[in-house]
This record gives structure tokens, sequence and C-alpha cells, in this order.
């Protein structure tokens, strides 16, 4: 595709932390690495950094700053796309289209290939899922247009499943977009052995507008009573996490972890809760999967059909119900054999999630723009 000097892959993130798009931008930063590209990861601010220190040593990590649009990130972002060579860049922060607008100003005449990536579901977001009546309306009508804007400056724009190509399309207006294309994210956790356990799991950020927990407590509620030798384990962290332990007061066999690593939750738990208002392509479905937990998912976002398909886990139809979703995670629980079953179906379908895999069709996709 490229002689040596020129194989370089710039991400561009926002705030750089624990999050599941830090998590895949490293293990694919890390894969391309290993097949000889010059790996750089730019964000405007970095928080947590543990994620870094697994990173391979030729991968180079700069800040920015804010305010993003300003001329001294510019001028970074230029530097680091002729020397480290970069033939594409990675926009894993494709909205505010302010940043897009800052990436295209920094590579202006060095023809680098912007790829843009939308890491939610196109027509929900943080600031829809919390907006009410005409200013909802008015953000998605924002969110649509600054979409649109992305696109037409990008020369791939990713989303993260099939089922996402026709809401982008609506969203945004366009009847075609032949530079829309899908890759789902790749499994960033190795499978940990371990003997199962009667637990119930939850992993993620501990939050209301987007993942809802409180739902699974709900369900933990109507469960505990009928299965004693069960618990709960809640895994993952946010301002929420002390008015959710509230919440939990009273309830049995509960246990709020914090941010931890999930790879030996995973491999303990017998069933994973996911009961988030919104997706995009969450990863705690495939890496539950790999560790033999099944998921039990509302089916409140396309993706989650993609990954769960009845023989690997179950759906729960939306709108969300605390007594239905009890009802099926009770008939799993009931039936230790049934879980069983799915969970070596689930251990082999989560193969097709591995990172390099999912790293061959990035490949692919940066032949293609630099090619075009």
């Amino acid at each position: 595709m490229a002689n040596e000097d020129e194989r370089g892959v710039l991400f561009v993130l926002g705030v750089w932390d624990v999050g599941g798009v830090e998590r895949v931008t490293a293990a694919l930063g890390n894969a391309f690495a290993r097949r000889g590209w010059r790996v750089t990861i730019v964000a405007f601010r970095f928080g947590d950094r543990a994620l870094l220190e697994g990173l391979e040593p030729s991968v180079m990590v700069k800040a920015l700053g804010f305010p993003v649009a300003s001329a001294a990130n510019e001028k970074a972002l230029r530097a680091l796309l002729l020397a480290r060579g970069v033939l594409v860049v990675v926009n894993q922060w494709c909205l505010p289209w302010g940043v897009t607008r800052l990436l295209r100003r920094a590579g202006r005449g060095l023809g680098v290939r912007l790829v843009s990536v939308l890491h939610n579901v196109p027509d929900n977001n943080g600031r829809i899922a919390a907006a009410t009546g005409l200013r909802r309306w008015l953000w998605r009508l924002l969110s649509g247009l600054s979409l649109r804007l992305v696109y037409g400056q990008s020369d791939a724009f990713v989303v993260l499943s099939k089922r996402f190509e026709p809401i982008f399309r609506r969203m945004t207006g366009l009847a075609a977009a032949p530079r829309l294309c899908t890759i789902g994210n790749p499994l960033t956790l190795a499978p940990v052995p371990a003997p199962k356990e009667n637990i119930l799991l939850y992993v993620g950020r501990l939050e209301e507008t987007q993942k809802r927990v409180s739902r699974v407590l709900a369900i933990w509620r109507l469960l505990a009573p009928r299965f004693p030798d069960w618990r709960l384990e809640v895994v993952g962290d946010s301002p929420d996490r002390a008015a959710l332990e509230a919440q939990a007061q009273g309830l049995p066999r509960v246990t709020f972890h914090g941010f931890r690593d999930p790879a030996p939750f995973y491999a303990q738990a017998r069933l994973l809760l996911l009961t988030s208002d919104f997706e995009g392509f969450p990863l705690v479905l495939p890496e539950a999967m790999a560790a033999g937990c099944v998921p039990v998912a509302l089916g409140s976002y396309p993706a989650v059909y993609d990954v769960v398909r009845g023989t690997n886990g179950v759906v729960v139809a939306p709108p969300f119900e605390a007594e239905g979703f009890a009802r099926d995670v009770g008939d799993l629980m009931a039936h230790p054999e049934v879980v069983a079953g799915m969970a070596e179906t689930a251990r082999a379908n989560a193969a097709a999630y591995g990172v390099e895999a999912v790293a061959d069709r990035w490949e692919a996709l940066f032949k293609e723009v630099c090619h075009d």
C-alpha cells in the first residue's frame, strides 16, 4: 500500500480515560504496530492513563489541548502528520464537527486520508437522551447536520453495525452514502479461565442517562428472594455510583467493586445483564461471550441483534419492564444446562470479534481510501 516510511496511522480522541473507545484504540493501535505501522495516538486531554501502559513500545502518545480549534493544536497536528509519515487519520471523536474541521486544516495539502468513526447509534447520544421536548428535537437536528458535515469531509465514515447504515442516512438526509461502511469493535480482553459461579454481572459505567444501571437493581430485587444461591456483582464507576449504592441498600448479596479489570469477573459469572437505553457496539457483549458469560440484554439498539442471537444469549424486547426482564433472566437461572449450552455457543461466536480479524478489515479500508 505504501513504502515503509509512509505507513503511519494517527488516532484522534477527545478525553483519554478508561472507556470502550480507548480500549478499542489501544487494541487496534497495538495490532497495527505489530504489523509494521507507525502508530500515533493523540487526545485533547488525558485522564486515567492505565491503558497507555499496555501499548506497544513503538506507539507514540501525544497530548493536544483545549480549545479544540486552536492554532496551537493545528500546528502540533501538522507537525505530527509530517514527522510520522501519516497516511490515514482515524477520528474516534467525530462529533462535534469542529474536530473534523481541525483535522482537515492540519492536513491541508499533505494527501492524508481521514476516516471518521461514530461510536454510537446515529440517532441517539448523551445530549439527545438527556433532553426532552423541543430541546430533544433540536439536538437530533443538530446531530444529523453535524454528521452530514463530518461525512462530507471524510474519505470514509465508519459505523459499528450494518443496522446503523439506514439510520445514518435517515439522520443525515443522505439518500446515498457511498463512503459509509461498517466495522465492528474488536475484543480487547483475553478470556481468563475460572470455574463458573452463580453470579449475575453488570460491567460498565454507573450512570443513568444511557446505562440505566438502576434497572439492574430492580431486576435483582425481584430475583434475589427466588435464588438465594446467586449474587449480583457490579463492576464500574462514575458519579452516579453513590446514588446506586443507596438504591441497593437492603438488597441481599450485592457487591459494588468500582473500576476493576473485568476479565476475572466475566470468567466467574454465568450471566451478564445490560439494560441500556442506547449503545453503539458495547464491548461487554463479545467480551462476556468470549469468557462463556451469557448476555441478557435489552433490545433497545440495533447492534445488540448482531451479537446476541438467541443461541448465545437473550435479547429482551423493549421497552424495559422489570418483571418481564426478570422473568427471562430467572428462566435461565433456573436451567443451568441451558446456560451452559449457550455459553459454549457464545465462546465460539466471539471469535469473529478477535482483534486480528477486525484489524484485517481496517487495513482493507486503509488500502481502499489510499488508492482512491
